[in-house]
């Protein structure tokens, strides 16, 4: 925490820029304590925070619980689904989160099992006007469909009031 503290300040004070704390599926800050405590440790005008749908689901939280806990602190929001039926399998499986990706554990927002209705409804209520990152994860060698994957999902969110 000291390390991203002395970063983020540095970015601020020598550069201009807001750094903002992405936590990630298989990195240092990944689950629910780990999130505690930079949210504990670091406060908002020191950098801010972007929670990832994906990554939350992945390790074992609910995204709305989160975007919405963490509602005051956000600057940004990536955008990922969960296929239910491979997540179970990679768990069952306990291989790392980017070989998990390589099999198809991420899809195409409205495939998964994340509730975007919800999530829309609440950034509404909670007025979110930040930025908002659609993203995918897989395997580079499994690129092929990547255009098609994003379209899908632009598709979805816009049917979905997004």
């Amino acid at each position: 925490m000291a390390h991203i503290r002395a970063l983020a300040v540095r970015a601020w004070d020598k550069y201009g820029v807001r750094s903002v704390i992405h936590p990630h599926a298989g990195g240092y800050i990944e689950f629910e304590d780990e999130i505690e405590k930079l949210l504990e440790d670091i406060p908002y005008e020191i950098a801010g925070l972007c929670l990832d749908t994906g990554h939350l689901y992945y390790s074992k939280m609910v995204p709305i619980k989160w975007l919405q806990k963490c509602a005051n602190r956000l600057d940004y929001i990536h955008f990922k689904d969960i296929d239910l039926d491979v997540y179970k399998q990679v768990m069952e499986e306990r291989i790392r989160f980017f070989d998990a990706c390589g099999k198809g554990v991420m899809c195409p927002i409205g495939q998964g099992i994340i509730d975007y209705n919800s999530i829309h409804k609440l950034l509404k209520e909670i007025d979110y006007h930040g930025y908002i990152t659609i993203e995918q994860e897989r395997d580079p060698r499994n690129s092929d469909t990547s255009l098609s994957d994003v379209k899908q999902s632009v598709d979805y969110l816009k049917s979905v009031g997004y």
